[in-house]
C-alpha cells in the first residue's frame, strides 16, 4: 500500500513540473493574466456612467456611411451596424480613459496639441478670407520677398544630335518662312516632343532644354535667328522674340499667390500670440534653468507646421 502511494507521488512530481514549464512559457496566458490584472486594479466607476448618442450625431454618422457606400440611404441592417459601432466606440473610449490609457501617450499628446492649435487659430479667425486691403498691406510688408522671374518668348527649329550641319543649312529657309507668318514657328527640322513656340521662365527653359541653352536664350540678340544652339536634346535654330530679365514684383504680379501666403503668416502670428499668453501662466524650466515665458513662446512657433 505504501509502495503504491510512493509510486503515485513519484509520478505526480514530473507531471507538476511539466505543467509548471508550460505555464511559464505560455505567452497567451501571460497576456490574459496581465490584462486581467490591469482591469482588476483600474479605478472603478463610482456610479453607472450614462452614454448618450444623440440623434444629430447618429444621423451624421449614417450620412457619412451612406456616402462611403455610395447609396442614397442605409438599409435597416446597415443603420443597426452604425448604431452598434457608435455605442461600442464610445464604450471603448470611456474604458480607455478609465484605465488611464490617454495619459503619457505621445500620439494622444500630439493630437491634443494639434486640437488646441486649431482651436486657437479658429477662434482668432485665421481662416477668414482676406480682402484686397489686407492683402495689399501684407504685400507691402513683405515686398522684398516677391520677385518676378526672368522670362523669355522664342521660336526654334530642332535637329537631332548628329544633324548640326544640316540644321545650319536650314537657317535661310527658316527666316523666309517665319517672315511670311510672323511669330509662328517654321515647319522645318526633325520631329520634337516639346512646343516649337515657347513662353517660359528661365528656370523652366533650363529644366526642359539645359542650362547652356537657357544662357544662350538670355544673351543672344532679340529678333533674329541664331544658332545652331545645343540643348540636351540636340541642336536648335532660335529666334528670341521677347525677354524679361525679371526683378521686383508688383502687387498684380503676385495677386494670385498672396492669399495662401497671407493665411500661413496669419496662422503663425496667431500661434505666436496664443503661446505667449499661454506660457505666461506657467513656470517654465529648460534643463533645470528658468526660462522667460515670452522668450519660450517666441521660439516655439518655429517648430509648428502650418497647413
Amino acid at each position: 500500500m505504501q509502495a503504491t502511494h510512493r509510486q503515485a507521488a513519484s509520478g505526480d512530481g514530473p507531471r507538476h513540473a511539466l505543467w509548471l514549464r508550460v505555464l511559464v512559457r505560455n505567452r497567451l496566458l501571460h497576456f490574459v493574466v496581465l490584462g486581467g490584472s490591469i482591469f482588476a486594479i483600474a479605478p472603478r466607476v463610482q456610479a453607472p456612467d450614462t452614454i448618450v448618442i444623440n440623434q444629430s450625431a447618429l444621423q451624421a454618422m449614417e450620412r457619412a456611411e451612406a456616402q462611403r457606400l455610395a447609396v442614397p440611404r442605409l438599409s435597416e441592417e446597415q443603420a443597426r451596424e452604425v448604431r452598434y459601432r457608435a455605442v461600442s466606440d464610445e464604450v471603448m473610449y470611456r474604458e480607455a480613459r478609465r484605465l488611464g490609457l490617454d495619459r503619457d501617450d505621445p500620439v494622444v499628446r500630439q493630437r491634443l496639441i494639434q486640437k488646441v492649435l486649431f482651436l486657437a487659430q479658429d477662434l482668432a479667425g485665421a481662416s477668414a478670407a482676406a480682402g484686397d486691403d489686407e492683402l495689399r498691406r501684407f504685400f507691402e510688408s513683405t515686398r522684398a520677398q516677391w520677385t518676378r522671374p526672368a522670362r523669355a518668348r522664342f521660336l526654334h527649329v530642332y535637329a537631332g544630335p548628329a544633324r548640326r550641319d544640316w540644321l545650319t543649312g536650314l537657317k535661310a529657309e527658316a527666316v523666309s518662312l517665319e517672315t511670311q507668318r510672323p511669330g509662328m514657328p517654321p515647319s522645318l527640322g526633325d520631329a520634337f516632343p516639346l512646343s516649337r513656340k515657347v513662353d517660359a521662365t528661365r528656370e523652366v527653359i533650363a529644366s526642359d532644354y539645359s542650362d547652356s541653352f537657357a544662357e544662350a536664350v538670355f544673351t543672344q540678340p532679340l529678333g533674329s535667328w541664331q544658332g545652331p544652339v545645343r540643348s540636351k536634346h540636340g541642336w536648335h535654330l532660335v529666334k528670341v522674340i521677347e525677354r524679361d530679365e525679371g526683378g521686383t514684383a508688383d502687387f498684380d504680379d503676385v495677386r494670385g499667390k498672396l492669399p495662401l501666403h497671407y493665411l500661413v503668416a496669419r496662422k503663425k502670428e496667431i500661434t505666436r500670440d496664443f503661446l505667449r499668453g499661454a506660457a505666461s501662466r506657467y513656470r517654465i524650466e529648460v534643463r533645470g534653468e528658468p526660462a522667460a515665458a515670452v522668450q519660450t513662446a517666441r521660439a516655439l512657433p518655429r517648430n509648428v507646421e502650418v497647413d
